[in-house]
């Protein structure tokens, strides 16, 4: 299992987006959500970070700060919490 890392203001509205990523991979993911005060503590094993869109400022600066590739998720694939599509972005980003 890969480990995927969400990462939002508090890490609320993307913990359900990541149970839906759970369901949707079947095993082959591991996907967890934190804030973004607390996401750098969970990198351990993480193959991409994948941030929210309401933080999607911060890009830059997580890009900065961690080793493996960072995306935003687009507003309106986070909006209807379409875990299919983002996990399309993972495969892409991290060369599945």
């Amino acid at each position: 299992m890969k480990k995927i890392v969400l990462v939002c203001n508090g890490g609320m509205s993307t913990s359900m987006l990541a149970k839906r990523m759970n369901d949707e991979s079947g095993g082959k993911y591991e996907v967890f959500a934190y804030g973004e005060q607390e996401y750098t503590e969970h990198l351990d094993g993480a193959v991409c970070i994948l941030v929210g869109p309401q933080i999607r400022y911060l890009l830059p600066q997580i890009k900065q700060n961690v080793d493996v590739p960072v995306e935003s998720i687009k507003p309106q694939i986070y909006g209807r919490m379409d875990a299919k599509a983002v996990l399309e972005v993972v495969e892409k980003l991290i060369g599945e």
